[in-house]
């Protein structure tokens, strides 16, 4: 008997130490994880002036310059449409980074699903300021009533413009854990499907009231796409989004959605950085349905975020601009609509969005002007990463001053300069 005392004993004593010794190597991994994620941070501006961008060559230089003085990132590649100056091409620079290379553009995707959810109402698929439960997949459904979600009274206009009460699921340490370690050690992560990540957000996040509060929030989009989706009678978000927008007439024709579409022949990604961790290579689940999940060329994303502040996916472009520019009393600081952010930059308001991995479009309607841009790191802050369009706002103001005063003078406008109008944007107060 004493023996088996002993022996009871010594084995609990082995499994505890056991245990110890897991959790302990557990929470060095994590934290040598989080370590690495919080390096190569910051941002050193190029010298971007009016002058430089007058040209071609101008951009080219500064961008180059502005890429080897921050050696945190792998490479930028930029596109600049501005008709003001004559100016619509695309520049690269770093080792190996070409114009042409695409980009996993994580949260830009965002105001494509948005888009896409504005046109579905349009059409009378969707209904904006509807309850959501009638338009939900039984499994969201169903997930989000055993949650206790109010499926009765929240609507898709307030998951587009994170206002819903729908925690994020990226924010949860438990999914954080799961994200982030395995990268650092060179794994290639968890393959996650949509639901997965709803009821991470829905479980270990905190509920919140609907309309009351702005929560950025991509387990909203994941149920937005799942309603997109449903509404349309499609497979997944990404035969939906290319249905309701039409890539090539958004003037995104190289556009695909990652691992729900075949991927184009010949597609080069760039690198892209969380600090130090490389996650060119992570599964693409981890950001895929609809919060993320469009690997675009800088051109496509200018040309396509562009094409939506303009109006162009709707019938009637004047209206849609107003919905997707629409903003509620409890938004984000800045101003959040529907998958558009609201920036003022030089005094100028440009609309647009970025990306987890350090990628940024806006376009800004007074000036007919805008940018698209990749840079590949995280911890390299996107309104830090603003000088070009900066000193791109001030030369297409002194162009159109020129070209003022010449009129003026009975001199003919400057080539190049803006033609008919188009909607602007009117930001309004929605329920």
């Amino acid at each position: 008997m004493v023996v088996w005392r002993e022996l009871i004993k010594s084995f609990v004593f082995r499994c505890a130490l056991a245990l110890v010794v897991i959790a302990a190597a557990l929470f060095w991994a994590v934290r040598h994880a989080e370590n690495l994620a919080l390096q190569r941070s910051g941002w050193t501006e190029g010298a971007w002036t009016s002058v430089s961008m007058l040209d071609t060559k101008g951009v080219q230089a500064t961008l180059a310059g502005e890429t080897a003085a921050n050696p945190n990132i792998p490479g930028q590649v930029m596109h600049v449409i501005a008709p003001a100056i004559g100016l619509d091409a695309t520049f690269a620079a770093g080792p190996g980074v070409r114009p042409d290379d695409d980009a996993r553009v994580a949260s830009n995707t965002k105001t494509f699903v948005a888009a896409a959810a504005a046109v579905a109402a349009e059409r009378g698929l969707l209904g904006l300021d509807r309850p959501i439960g009638p338009a939900l997949s039984e499994p969201v459904r169903a997930l989000m009533v055993q949650r206790g979600y109010a499926i009765d009274r929240i609507t898709l206009r307030q998951l587009l413009n994170h206002t819903a009460g729908l925690p994020d699921y990226h924010a949860q340490w438990q999914f954080h854990i799961l994200s982030l370690t395995p990268p650092a050690f060179g794994g290639l992560a968890i393959h996650w499907r949509p639901i997965d990540q709803i009821w991470f957000g829905l479980t270990f996040g905190a509920r919140g009231e609907p309309g009351a509060a702005f929560n950025y929030s991509d387990t909203g989009y994941l149920v937005a796409a799942d309603m997109i989706a449903r509404a349309t009678g499609d497979a997944d978000i990404g035969d939906a989004v290319r249905r309701l927008l039409d890539w090539p007439r958004l003037g995104a024709d190289e556009t695909f959605w990652e691992a729900l579409e075949p991927t184009p022949p010949g597609t080069r990604r760039l690198r892209q950085f969380r600090g130090a961790i490389e996650e060119t290579h992570i599964d693409a689940s981890i950001d895929q349905y609809g919060g993320g999940g469009l690997v675009m060329s800088m051109d496509d994303l200018a040309r396509a975020t562009r094409a939506v502040v303009r109006g162009a996916p709707f019938a009637d472009p004047a209206a849609g601009v107003a919905q997707m520019t629409a903003l509620t009393t409890v938004t984000a600081p800045t101003g959040y609509g529907l998958g558009l952010v609201r920036a003022e930059i030089e005094g100028e308001i440009c609309w647009g969005h970025g990306g987890f991995w350090g990628t940024s479009a806006l376009h800004c309607p007074v000036l007919d002007l805008t940018i698209a841009r990749s840079w590949g790191q995280q911890r390299a802050a996107a309104d830090e990463t603003h000088g070009a369009l900066r000193a791109l706002i001030r030369t297409v103001r002194a162009s159109r001053a020129g070209a003022a005063i010449a009129t003026t003078a009975g001199a003919a406008p400057a080539a190049g300069a803006p033609a008919a109008p188009i909607p602007t944007p009117s930001p309004i107060v929605s329920p």
